[in-house]
């Protein structure tokens, strides 16, 4: 009898697996846990993960107790924002953007683990500081599980890192 449960248990877990190759990884996560776009972040509100498996950065005074602060640039926030997405694409090659770009000075990624393609849901945004200077906020969460084991900080943390010449 327990061989019987143990081979409908295996020949189970293969089928799911079979299915979840053919529908495909990102597909299949979509149909078991929704679409990774919740919609724009509300920066103001300060909401974190319940868990673990999220990132917050922020220029001072933007943003309550973020994981780390960014450093205000001198470009205005469309450009400062195109500049972050193109480097994040350019960084990322499972990150697309998911916002509608009705807002230049704002942005929203999906991205992918590599090898299960669990998502991650990415938010920028930038605002004008009263000293001309432009201030930014970062969110990354996985949209699964209750760890990430840091990838989300360390995926904010190369996004604004400082390239070296």
């Amino acid at each position: 009898m327990f061989k019987t449960i143990a081979l409908s248990v295996v020949t189970l877990i293969g089928i799911l697996l079979i299915a979840f190759v053919l529908v495909g990884r990102e597909r299949s996560w979509v149909m078991i846990a929704g679409s990774p776009d919740r919609g724009p972040r509300d920066f103001s509100a300060n909401l974190r993960s319940s868990t673990p498996n999220d990132a917050l950065a922020c220029s001072p005074g933007l943003c309550d107790s973020p994981d780390f602060e960014i450093a205000p640039v001198d470009d205005a926030p469309p450009v400062a924002i195109a500049q972050l997405s193109e480097r994040l694409l350019g960084n990322d090659p499972l990150a697309r953007r998911i916002d509608d770009r009705s807002n230049p000075a704002r942005a929203r990624f999906v991205t992918y683990t590599p090898l299960m393609r669990f998502p991650d849901v990415i938010h920028l945004q930038a605002s004008p500081l009263p000293d001309g200077r432009t201030g930014l906020m970062a969110y990354s969460a996985a949209q699964l599980g209750k760890s990430d084991l840091g990838k989300n900080r360390a995926r904010l943390e190369a996004l604004f890192a400082m390239p070296r010449d």
